[in-house]
């Protein structure tokens, strides 16, 4: 509770409120589709913005692979069979995503692509790109699940973020 009061304390500061999304496996890709929505943006399927996203890590897999640890050796990148399997499963099932799958619809969409966390500044991925920033909040301990992506949206008065 104390992680979404600080987020919701910097949205505040920013014109902005929490809007919920579904804890099941797509929130990012939920959250970056509201987002579009918002934004006056074409709008994507789940499966498409993941089907798209995991084509781009394929095609730009020497940008991404140096990111990703080895489950067996965390000391050791992912070898080019597990990163297709974790692409494969991006596209597929309902695999969480993180700083390298915004990264990857920053560039995809084309925008930039701001979240917004309880404690250190946000992140944004696609800085260079113009337009509307789609704004993400990143929740670490939201659910017993772990982590989680919200999207946000405009305040309109006096109403209680």
């Amino acid at each position: 509770m104390a992680e979404t009061n600080a987020i919701k304390q910097v949205l505040k500061s920013l014109n902005l409120k929490l809007h919920n999304i579904p804890a099941d496996g797509n929130c990012l890709y939920l959250a970056v589709n509201h987002q579009l929505q918002i934004t006056g943006r074409s709008t994507q399927s789940v499966n498409d913005l993941r089907k798209s996203t995991a084509e781009y890590l394929m095609k730009n897999k020497d940008d991404f692979m140096p990111f990703m640890c080895n489950e067996l050796d965390e000391s050791e990148i992912v070898s080019e069979e597990q990163f297709e399997s974790y692409c494969k499963d991006v596209a597929t099932t309902k695999l969480w995503g993180g700083q390298l799958e915004l990264r990857a619809l920053s560039n995809i969409l084309m925008c930039p692509i701001k979240v917004i966390q309880a404690s250190g500044p946000p992140t944004l991925q696609g800085e260079s790109f113009k337009g509307p920033e789609l704004v993400l909040t990143y929740h670490r301990h939201l659910y017993r699940l772990g982590e989680h992506y919200n999207s946000t949206m405009p305040l309109t008065g006096e109403e209680d973020i």
